[in-house]
Order: structure tokens, then sequence, then C-alpha cells
């Protein structure tokens, strides 16, 4: 017996980015900027004391923020969103009415999702509520390609 490989098959579980970054509710907004910056990444699950899933923040979130001479490098654009940042935690702008999906769904379900919404990522979270992995639709075209 063939094993059918198609992508139709998998798992979040088999696509997913295992332990991905979060922070917690009361990182501030200058931390996640840090952490977009450092890890070249564009979403943050926001999570509790707890590990569970609070919200979630994009890159985009953030720099909707950011002062209209950030672009043009002003002085100016630098201590105002210093201090903006600096004084705002994750839970000020995260969104926090979000989808998650679980590590035993189907990946079918994921492009559902992605599509009639126009996410650019889901949480993946356990039994609990707890984040354990992030998934984006970049992860399922590299599933798709990996057959």
């Amino acid at each position: 017996m063939v094993a059918d490989t198609s992508i139709k098959n998998m798992k979040v579980l088999d696509a997913m980015t295992h332990n991905p970054i979060t922070v917690h509710q009361r990182t501030s907004l200058l931390d996640v900027q840090g952490l977009f910056e450092s890890e070249l990444i564009h979403h943050i699950p926001v999570v509790d004391d707890s590990g569970f899933l609070m919200g979630i923040i994009s890159k985009s979130d953030l720099n909707l923020l950011l002062d209209w001479g950030t672009r043009l490098n002003l002085k100016s654009s630098q201590i105002k969103n210093e201090k903006l940042l600096s004084s705002n935690d994750a839970d000020s702008i995260c969104s926090p009415h979000v989808m998650a999906v679980r590590p035993e769904d189907s990946l079918v379900y994921c492009y559902e999702i992605f599509r009639e919404n126009c996410f650019r990522s889901l949480p993946v979270v356990d039994d609990e509520g707890k984040v354990v992995g992030i998934i984006t639709p970049y992860d399922l075209m590299v599933a798709a390609f990996s057959l």
C-alpha cells in the first residue's frame, strides 16, 4: 500500500513553526519592535503569565503607530517613536480576537481560513490554549512544494 503524501492529508503540526517567539502582554512595544527587527519576523503572539494566547501583533500594527517622519529618519520622529513605544505595552495594540488552530487541524482548514479572512498568520494552540506554534501562508506553500 502506498501512503498518500498529498498536502490535503497533512496536519498543522507538519508545517508550523514550533515554539515561536512570543511576548508577554506587558512587554513594551519598544522591545516588540526590537524583536521584529532582530528576528526578521512579521507576527508575534501575545501571551499572559501562564502562556495562554491573548492576541497577536503584526509588524504592520506596530508600523501604523510610528510617526510619519520615520521614513525620513528625522531625529524628532525617532524621539517621538521611542517615547511612544517605551510607554505602551503589547496588549495596547494586539488584536485580541484571534482565530487560532490546533496542531492536529488539517492544512486544508488553514488554507480556508487564510483565503476567507486574508489573515497572514495563525497562532497554533494546544488543548489548554497555550501557544505551541505559528503557521503562515508561506508555511503552506513550503509544505506543498516539499512533497
